[in-house]
């Protein structure tokens, strides 16, 4: 990023006992379970090959196993609630009506739910705009008016922001490519001088937030692709009816083979069906940063991976988004997920720059 802008709207001053305490709350008030069979802590991983690395900077934090867990246990479990989508950002009304109407325009269209971009060049989609956007609110409110976050809609949300790390990962060219891809788009200059001109900031001390905010969304992200789970997050919100089409929203590998609809017959295993389409799965997962369960590292050894369990009747507190085993896990061993990506994926979309194995 260039260097005159300034990254002190990220500082937090609080001791890394104190922003352990307050996270721990914000997962017990949003019902974040883990049973005591996992923990967050550092682990070692080793640089890239002909990478000169300090090793000190080859610690990362961690899931790891505080027992023997067998295969398909829910080792984390949450509700919808508990995680940072755009629904969220929706529903914040002070932080919605800051933003310009062509803002609120673009990012309330119903493409957004497609993942529509803000550039035809660009990896940024308009729903991870609004979600950084609305992250950077919260932390300048942080800084300026900290006593505006409670009365906030979502405003404890900053004491999960607070505990993402500030320092691990290398996403230096990655952040580069975020900031010529902000430059272009109207909404984009726009929403930024918006919350500059809201919080009496220079634009130069918002841009670096929007920035980190991006680079935590795309390293931390779980792409939600469950169909109630983005029902439940989005109700009541302009993307509510965006999964209203079944048939036209389905996820292709939940679409029957062109013989089997045509017979009338089923889809997938186990899931609701209506007219020969899978309604579990929609074609274009939304970002979701969920506590605790993006803590879960990169590897190719992956032993455990994100699921919703299937439920006969709607629950008030909506689906629950666990991380389930895929094989026994031996007691501190480290919770790993492959993520569905080759590493040059990962560099490209999870913005991670060193793979560190």
């Amino acid at each position: 990023m260039p260097s005159y802008e300034s990254r002190h709207m990220l500082r937090v001053l609080d001791s890394p006992q104190a922003l352990a305490k307050s996270f721990i709350a914000y997962c017990k008030r949003h019902h974040v379970t883990t049973r005591g069979w996992c923990r967050i802590g550092y682990v070692r991983r080793s640089p890239p090959l002909n990478a000169k690395a300090h090793p000190d900077n080859c610690l990362l934090r961690g899931l790891i196993a505080n027992k023997d867990i067998a295969k398909d246990e829910n080792v984390v479990m949450m509700p919808v609630t508990a995680c940072l989508h755009p629904g969220a950002a929706f529903r914040c009304e002070p932080f919605w009506k800051l933003l310009a109407p062509e803002v609120q325009s673009a990012l309330s269209d119903v493409a957004c739910a497609y993942n529509s971009r803000i550039g035809d060049r660009s990896l940024i989609r308009h729903n991870q705009l609004l979600l950084a956007l609305y992250m950077t609110y919260l932390v300048l409110l942080r800084n300026c008016n900290a006593a505006q976050l409670s009365a906030t809609p979502g405003g404890d949300a900053i004491e999960y922001i607070n505990f993402m790390p500030r320092n691990e990962g290398n996403f230096e060219q990655f952040a580069a490519h975020l900031a010529g891809w902000l430059d272009a788009p109207e909404i984009c200059r726009s929403a930024q001088a918006s919350l500059a001109s809201h919080f009496q900031l220079t634009q130069a001390e918002v841009r670096p937030v929007i920035i980190y905010a991006l680079c935590m969304i795309y390293s931390r992200m779980v792409p939600v692709d469950h169909r109630a789970c983005l029902q439940f997050a989005l109700e009541s919100t302009p993307l509510a009816r965006a999964w209203d089409d079944v048939e036209a929203t389905a996820a292709p590998a939940a679409l029957p083979p062109p013989s089997s609809a045509e017979n009338g017959g089923g889809g997938c295993g186990g899931s609701v069906q209506s007219e020969g389409v899978s309604t579990s799965l929609v074609r274009d997962p939304i970002s979701f940063l969920c506590p605790v369960i993006d803590m879960c590292n990169h590897s190719d050894r992956e032993n455990v991976a994100v699921m919703v369990p299937h439920r006969d009747k709607p629950s008030m507190t909506g689906p629950v988004i666990c991380l389930r085993t895929l094989r026994p896990v031996a007691k501190g061993e480290e919770l790993t997920m492959t993520y569905g990506a080759a590493p040059h994926e990962l560099k490209l979309i999870w913005g991670m720059q060193d793979i560190l194995q």
